[in-house]
């Protein structure tokens, strides 16, 4: 008799299981798309951000890395390097998601660039785990907006924090790489 208890509250078990997976399954079904139009909304304020008159992009990575003669290939592709256009379909710019190591991970950043190649604006694509106080002043408007108007020729004139050398240097690495891809976007597409 207890073996018979056990399977039937064993069959029970998976009874109750199933149904709440299944459940489960049907929430996430019917709240994907609200999460998707969700983190598009936030990506494209992101970008309007960095690339101001953005509307539309497209992604150009191959071809500026095909562009690039003898690329040294440190990008494997995953950092996206976007042509942007305004409402009118008009080139305004680039956009170059770039990804470095800090001091407590991954900086993840989105740096945007006007057609000649120079910084509109810099902003981190999450949230960094920066060392709290001085690893995440590179998370402060102030030093953000530094990196303004530079380009790949004047890039390394902007200075690292002190203090939190290993961040500041890990950004100035991430950002230096997309004023490169950028660099390169804007003389394939006959800029300069």
């Amino acid at each position: 008799m207890k073996i018979t208890g056990i399977i039937k509250d064993a069959l029970m078990l998976f009874v109750i299981t199933l149904v709440l997976v299944l459940v489960l399954s049907v929430a996430k079904v019917g709240t994907q798309s609200a999460i998707d139009k969700a983190n598009l909304e936030a990506q494209k304020k992101a970008f309007n951000e960095v690339c101001p008159g953005f509307s539309t992009s497209e992604d150009i990575t191959s071809d500026v890395i095909g562009a690039s003669a003898g690329y040294d290939a440190s990008t494997n592709g995953e950092e996206p390097v976007l042509r942007c256009k305004n409402a009118e379909g008009e080139l305004i710019g680039y956009i170059v998601q770039c990804t470095s190591k800090g001091f407590g991970g991954p900086l993840n950043l989105i740096v945007g660039f006007d057609k000649d190649g120079n910084i509109t604006g810099v902003r981190y694509a999450n949230t960094p785990s920066e060392t709290p106080g001085l690893g995440m002043k590179t998370t402060e408007m102030s030093y953000l907006d530094s990196w303004l108007n530079h380009n790949h020729n004047n890039v390394n004139e902007v200075d690292t924090i002190s203090g939190a050398t290993v961040s500041s240097t890990a950004f100035k690495q991430a950002v230096s790489f997309a004023c490169m891809m950028a660099d390169r976007a804007v003389n394939m597409d006959g800029g300069k």
